[in-house]
């Protein structure tokens, strides 16, 4: 009797204080996350304690009154789509998280901070050229002039053809001597082979200038994906070369969960298998698919890896974050689920309570043994002993026996 005064006394407490507090409207009203779930919090300890008081008045009546009916909490079964999942731990990582590196050897200058989002291609940092710029275009002027060498080849060569070809007519008329016409024709050939020199020089003037711009594009660093800046590894002014770590880069949008499953489960788990992502964290459970299983077992812990991306819209998953990874090895079209707590235990099996010969909101308790199946988030599948349109006990007294009268809570 005692114990009910104090948590009688114990809720009227929280009432009052609770009072004192926001209103439940403005809670909800204002927003704010933090007040929200404290309220909530409350809210479940007020609901928790005034369970408790109604399971202590019950117990009481039924020792004061033992024919009186019982108060119950029950539930229809019926025919439903079950899921079984297994449980496995499992690691958040992005298929695109790389240290970003140049290829060329200087003084950087970053564009970019930590936190920055950077789109693919976009400039992130430039190195010193080390008088690069000043070589390509010493390149390009000697191209120019390489041109300009092969232009005026190619009208002595033109010249020399045509002079080539009128002593050739005149020689095959028998005018003119054969002095002038061999004469034509070896400046004709000489002609031709100073036009294939200057090209041959203008095209290594042009192999220089692309050379060069080589060289100088890898003085530009740029993003190789789209994504945000995660950490500024060498800082702006510091001299690096090729392959120094500068950047790391991350993209948040390509986020998946990687676990190591148990080789006994590889008949049940396929690409395209249903699996929930619950990270403790972020209070938050993503819906999605297996999109990869490795092509091999782990010979050392007999597991194959799986890989389940996250639909993150928000952007709020990160990598390395811990996750509970669940993955569906069963599904029943056609399944009676019940809550795992209905089901009790006694030396003959597993029973629940069901209640029969109902009259109003009367009924008698029936102890009926029952096959389940494997839990999985705190409901198990009924494989024998309780059909669809049963009520189930799902809350009612603990000292709750057969023949027992109850009274349905709805």
């Amino acid at each position: 009797m005692k114990k009910i005064l104090f948590i009688l006394t114990g809720a009227i407490l929280f009432s009052c204080q609770s009072k004192q507090e926001q209103s439940f409207e403005d809670i909800i009203e204002n927003g704010d996350l933090a007040q929200v779930k404290t309220k909530r919090d409350q809210l479940r300890a007020q609901a928790d304690s005034l369970q408790s008081m109604v399971g202590l008045l019950n117990e009481r009546v039924a020792e004061l009154d033992p024919k009186a009916a019982k108060l119950v909490k029950d539930i229809v079964s019926k025919d439903t789509l079950y899921h079984h999942f297994i449980k496995i731990q499992a690691n958040i990582e992005t298929e695109q998280d790389v240290q970003v590196t140049p290829e060329y050897g200087g003084v950087i200058r970053l564009m970019v901070k930590e936190g920055s989002f950077v789109r693919k291609g976009q400039l992130i940092g430039t190195i010193s050229d080390g008088g690069l710029s000043d070589q390509l275009n010493q390149a390009k002027i000697q191209v120019d002039q390489a041109r300009a060498q092969l232009q005026q080849a190619e009208i002595q060569r033109d010249l020399a053809k045509t002079t080539f070809e009128r002593q050739q007519s005149l020689w095959n008329q028998k005018i003119g001597s054969e002095m002038q016409f061999l004469q034509a024709k070896t400046n004709y050939e000489t002609s031709q082979k100073q036009v294939l020199a200057a090209k041959q020089q203008v095209s290594a003037a042009q192999k220089g200038v692309s050379g060069t711009q080589a060289q100088l594009a890898k003085t530009r660093l740029v993003a190789p994906f789209s994504g945000r800046v995660e950490q500024v590894i060498t800082q702006s002014g510091q001299a690096v070369s090729p392959g120094t770590p500068v950047i790391r880069l991350v993209n948040p949008s390509t986020v998946k969960a990687v676990a190591n499953v148990p080789e006994n489960y590889l008949a049940q788990i396929q690409k395209g298998t249903l699996a929930k992502i619950a990270l403790p964290a972020l209070e938050r459970t993503f819906d999605s698919q297996v999109s990869l299983i490795s092509s091999s077992i782990n010979p050392g812990n007999r597991t194959f890896r799986v890989e389940v991306p996250i639909p993150d819209k928000d952007g709020l998953v990160k990598p390395n974050l811990n996750a509970e990874l669940q993955l569906n090895d069963y599904t029943s079209e056609n399944a009676i689920v019940l809550p795992q707590s209905v089901v009790r235990e006694d030396s003959e099996g597993k029973f629940v309570f069901v209640i029969e010969q109902i009259q109003g909101k009367e009924g008698i308790a029936k102890k009926v043994y029952v096959e389940i199946g494997p839990e999985s988030n705190g409901q198990v599948e009924v494989l024998n002993g309780i059909k669809a349109g049963q009520i189930i006990i799902t809350e009612g007294p603990g000292k709750l026996q057969e023949g027992d009268r109850v009274l349905r809570s709805k």
